[in-house]
């Protein structure tokens, strides 16, 4: 019985407390009722009436909201999409059998590696052709050299230069002749014309003693005259041509001998080819070019020189195995892909567009999307690219947006949401993040209504600057916030139960 007392004892002492400290509709300090609100919509919560005393304490200051020119954004959403240089098929140069798979789907390989290995027997011919090539090569080059070896001995030049040599002492031999025969004839010529002074002599004085000299003997030493007179016109002649030969014999022998000089500055600098090295050169030449032909083909085919007659099946670029679409023991042909590897390290996002917004948009604008594959994690990316029509469906634009993903968060076919944030500039209403309070999952704002009096507004937020939060509804320009020591009037706000009685459970 005493026990039971005792219990309505302290029931009623709490009774009396609530009684005495429960929120008063004229308490100055706890102000009017709470107002619901709406959820997810702005507007009044409460009121709450601050001293002076715990303002200063508190550090609360006010201030007015301003406006701010904050970017526009457009929402957009779509899905990730792979390709390009991101993607790769990796189909055989040639048709073979596939003797080796090193890869399987979802490995993760590295640009260059060999996924497998494939046997050819088209190859293997070619293989065989490039062989051959090479020992054709090998054989011409060792002739090459052998010839070039006897080059440089002078096999080839020194019997140029003694014919040269030769042909210039037979012209040089032909001008000592010459000059011999020219002699001979000027002494013949000498002769002749003394023979012709004689006879003339003899004459003259023939006439002059007419008398003493008979008929007989002037008509004979005037024919001898004569005879004289021709001889001297022959011997002449005959030196005249014993010149000329001297001056050919001359000529020829300064040509051989300039041809000399140039025959031995040949051999001496063994500038001269022969024919046999001319050839060797013209053989290795062509042979070079059959084995470069046959190493091309063998390359072409995704073989090696000289190697066997395996293709190895390399993966251009680095990323995730998609697919394996061969077995062991398969002949794959040249237009089927053997793998497929994805590079996600970066994608891109195909994004719909309203017609009405596409002249806010142009390329190189920034966008921030998210994706429920990646909670709390932002990507952003620059518009690459505008679609040049519209979806005949939907009448939507599309957007490429190239995206880093680096961690291969976004798969192909991700859906991803954000917004664009374009060129245009607009005045918006912003408050300081610190003069925000969470009330329950809101955003709420302490309005200053005047003498230490707030309004306990909740707000709807938009764009988000450094430090500023953009409020696009709930608050007009002009009004004076709380913009330090909200946390206090957040406490206060809570002892008093206001805010659609929201905070009393926080």
């Amino acid at each position: 019985m005493r026990g039971l007392s005792l219990f309505f004892l302290v029931l009623l002492g709490i009774a009396l407390g609530w009684w005495y400290w429960r929120p008063r509709l004229d308490d100055p300090r706890t102000g009017p009722s709470p107002v619901a609100v709406p959820e997810n919509a702005a507007g009044r919560a409460g009121d709450l009436k601050v001293t002076q005393e715990a303002m200063q304490l508190a550090e609360i200051r006010v201030n007015a909201a301003e406006l701010r020119a904050v970017e526009d954004r457009l929402k957009v959403s779509g899905s990730i999409q792979s390709g390009g240089d991101q993607i790769a098929k990796i189909t055989p140069k040639v048709a073979g059998k596939v003797v080796d798979l090193l890869v399987h789907p979802g490995h993760r390989v590295q640009a260059g590696q060999t996924l497998a290995i494939l046997e050819s027997a088209e190859l293997a011919e070619v293989q065989a052709d490039y062989r051959q090539a090479l020992a054709e090569t090998r054989a011409e080059e060792s002739n090459l050299a052998r010839q070039s070896q006897l080059a440089r001995l002078g096999h080839f030049s020194r019997p140029q230069v003694e014919s040269s040599r030769s042909r210039a002492l037979d012209d040089e031999r032909d001008v000592h002749q010459a000059r011999h025969h020219l002699e001979e004839e000027r002494a013949g010529l000498r002769v002749a014309q003394a023979e012709r002074d004689v006879l003339s002599a003899r004459v003259e004085r023939n006439q002059e003693l007419q008398e003493l000299v008979s008929g007989q003997d002037r008509e004979r030493d005037m024919a001898d005259l004569k005879k004289a007179r021709a001889d001297l016109v022959a011997a002449q002649a005959r030196v005249r041509g014993a010149e000329g030969d001297l001056k050919l014999a001359e000529k020829r022998a300064t040509i051989s001998q300039r041809s000399l000089a140039r025959e031995e500055r040949v051999y001496s600098g063994r500038y001269l080819s022969s024919k046999e090295l001319v050839e060797a050169q013209a053989a290795a030449e062509m042979a070079r070019v059959r084995l470069q032909s046959a190493a091309d083909r063998v390359e072409l085919m995704g073989g090696t020189p000289g190697h066997d007659n395996r293709i190895r099946l390399v993966s251009p670029i680095g990323g995730q195995v998609q697919e394996v679409s061969v077995t062991l023991g398969e002949t794959v042909p040249v237009d089927k892909p053997a793998c497929t590897v994805v590079n996600l390290d970066k994608v891109w996002a195909r994004l719909a567009l309203s017609p009405k917004d596409a002249g806010k948009v142009a390329v190189g604008d920034k966008v921030d999307l998210s994706s429920d594959s990646a909670p709390g994690k932002l990507f952003s990316g620059r518009v690459s690219a505008i679609d040049a029509g519209s979806d005949e469906a939907t009448r939507a634009l599309y957007l490429r947006v190239p995206l880093t993903n680096p961690q291969g968060l976004l798969k192909t076919g991700t859906y991803v949401q954000g917004a664009v944030v374009t060129a245009v500039r607009q005045q918006k209403l912003t408050v300081p993040e610190a003069a925000l309070q969470d009330h329950n999952g809101r955003p709420t704002l302490y309005v200053a209504l005047g003498g230490g009096e707030f309004e306990v507004r909740h707000v709807l937020l938009g764009a988000k600057g450094k430090e500023w939060r953009e409020v696009s509804q709930g608050l007009k320009s002009g009004e004076k916030i709380a913009i330090n020591g909200t946390f206090y009037l957040k406490s206060e706000a809570l002892k008093s139960a206001l805010s659609d009685g929201c905070c009393a459970g926080e």
